[in-house]
């Protein structure tokens, strides 16, 4: 039964949502595009821009890398400087596994729940499906990063130059190199973060309801843009505070572990949660 529940999830949360699929590629192409602009201006106060070919990793880790840690000690070098592109990439992945699970659960959900008898199978296929449809939006604003790129002349690479550092609020003293940075971790790890906030978001939504969970989330993750701290999972969706990047930066082991704790929890509690709430007499959208 888990498999027709998660087919029947794939087909209307995803094959079913083509809108918003080609909404994700054309806002994320013309975000990338704001890079391009961003070396125009930079070229003229440090010619150092124009000596290494641009990549497409300049244009994706401009888009997602987000902050350097703010130094909280009064008087410090660095202040904080909100990390607008960040927030947007973040906050639109959580909305697009927002409100599918609950719609359809208020929708033809509950008719096929009663007839299967099964919500364990239920709330394991939303879970299966917030992880592939956050996957798919995931690499759909990859995919436009990278294009973007390429329609303004960029080197197709994973290794960005280090003068993004700039960009991203990061001081170059702590660059862990000084030439080129190798982002195939960041783009691995800033997805698995991507997965887990949206299962963290999911089981909110079951305790709560999805608009105020979005808010929460969005709350918590603003939070975290300020404080570099594990307490604030979505740290380890920021390029600019890799360890691997950056000295200064949170170490990706502990970051998995976390991440994998969190994601277990929240799938364990929700399946404890949807076994004995009243769900079929209950508005959840």
């Amino acid at each position: 039964m888990f498999i027709k529940f998660l087919d029947h999830d794939l087909r209307y949360g995803i094959g079913h949502a083509k809108k918003r699929l080609i909404v994700t590629f054309i806002m994320f192409f013309f975000l990338s595009i704001y890079h391009f602009w961003t070396l125009r201006i930079f070229e003229l106060t440090d010619p150092q821009y124009l000596e290494s070919p641009v990549t497409t990793a300049d244009y994706f880790l401009a888009l997602i890398g987000g902050c350097g840690k703010v130094n909280l000690i009064s008087g410090a070098e660095n202040y904080f400087v909100m990390p607008t592109m960040w927030f947007v990439f973040v906050l639109w992945m959580q909305f697009t596994s927002l409100y599918y699970p609950f719609a359809e659960l208020n929708g033809i959900g509950k008719q096929l729940m009663v007839l299967s008898d099964s919500r364990g199978n239920w709330w394991l296929s939303k879970c299966v499906w917030t992880i592939i449809n956050t996957i798919t939006n995931y690499l759909i604003v990859f995919a436009a990063s990278t294009i973007a790129g390429l329609c303004f002349g960029a080197k197709p690479s994973m290794q960005a130059n280090w003068y993004v550092s700039r960009e991203l609020y990061m001081k170059a003293d702590y660059l862990t190199s000084s030439t080129t940075l190798n982002i195939w971790p960041v783009f691995l790890m800033t997805g698995f973060t991507m997965i887990v906030l949206a299962l963290v978001q999911l089981i909110l939504s079951l305790i709560l309801k999805p608009v105020q969970s979005y808010f929460v989330l969005a709350g918590y993750l603003f939070a975290g843009a300020y404080i570099q701290s594990p307490v604030f999972f979505g740290n380890y969706a920021m390029g600019a505070r890799n360890a691997l990047l950056v000295s200064t930066g949170l170490t990706m082991p502990f970051g998995i572990l976390l991440g994998i704790w969190l994601a277990v929890l929240s799938i364990g509690i929700g399946y404890f949660v949807f076994q004995y709430r009243d769900i079929l007499g209950s508005d959840l959208s």
